[in-house]
Parts: structure tokens; C-alpha cells; sequence
């Protein structure tokens, strides 16, 4: 099995165990966007449950807690 690059770069695990990301819209146009909404996209957010079986699937390898809340 191989793993999946681009989404390992795009994906990290917890202490304990969830899979989180980054949110989108921070790369250009930032004039525009206030401090507040800024400060909200750069911190991690934690990948939906509907989407860990595809996220596992390209990352064989990740030590995720499928239990983990």
C-alpha cells in the first residue's frame, strides 16, 4: 500500500488520535477579510466523520483512534 502524498501533507494527527486539517481561504486576498475571520481560518480544524474513511484510505499508515470523539 502506498500512501498518498499530497494528502499527507494536507493531513496530521492528534495526541489523541483525530485527524485535522487546515481550513480553506487563506492564501490570497486577505485585504478584504477582517482580522477575526483570518485568525478563525488559520487554526486546525478537525476532519469530519463522514470523511475519515477516505482520508485512512490514502493514508494507510496514520495512527488515527477511529473511537476518538
Amino acid at each position: 500500500m502506498k500512501t498518498h502524498k499530497a494528502s499527507a501533507k494536507r493531513f496530521r494527527v492528534t495526541g489523541r488520535g483525530k485527524i485535522v486539517r487546515r481550513r480553506a481561504g487563506k492564501q490570497h486576498l486577505l485585504a478584504k477579510k477582517n482580522n477575526k475571520r483570518k485568525l478563525r481560518l488559520s487554526k486546525m480544524h478537525e476532519v469530519s466523520r463522514s470523511d475519515y474513511d477516505n482520508v485512512i484510505g490514502a493514508l494507510p499508515y496514520l495512527k488515527v483512534n477511529r473511537l476518538a470523539k
